[in-house]
């Protein structure tokens, strides 16, 4: 199995809980921290992932993640935002982590923009 995480507000919005969940997955599942970070920071993320006590195997730079994943074989995708889990293969399982810039606290409604979602009629519940 192979695993991607975003790391800025992905990891970032809850470490702890991908700490446990990278270090329960060592040896089992390969990880690969997909990240769009500016090219040339990888010592700087590798000290950073590790500050967090995030495991991993692959860090990636990327502004193409859906084409990364595509390419690496990804099967399960955690990341916060529409436009990177749009384009990711219908064979991917992926998380959607909730935070501040994707979904609005207040009104207990998602963001998303013409471009990544459509309106959907009430669910028949």
């Amino acid at each position: 199995m192979k695993i991607g995480i975003d790391l800025d507000e992905t990891i970032t919005e809850a470490p702890a809980f991908f700490a446990v969940l990278t270090q329960a997955l060592r040896g089992r599942a390969e990880i690969h921290i997909i990240t769009a970070r500016e090219p040339g920071t990888e010592a700087g993320v590798t000290a950073e992932l590790h500050a967090l006590g995030v495991h991993f195997d692959v860090l990636k730079i990327t502004l193409d993640k859906a084409g990364y994943i595509a390419r690496a074989g990804i099967t399960v995708f955690f990341d916060d935002r529409d436009e990177h889990l749009c384009g990711v293969p219908e064979g991917v399982t992926v998380f959607k982590i909730r935070e501040s810039s994707n979904f609005c606290f207040e009104t207990g409604r998602w963001r998303y923009s013409p471009k990544t979602g459509v309106e959907a009629e009430e669910w028949p519940y």
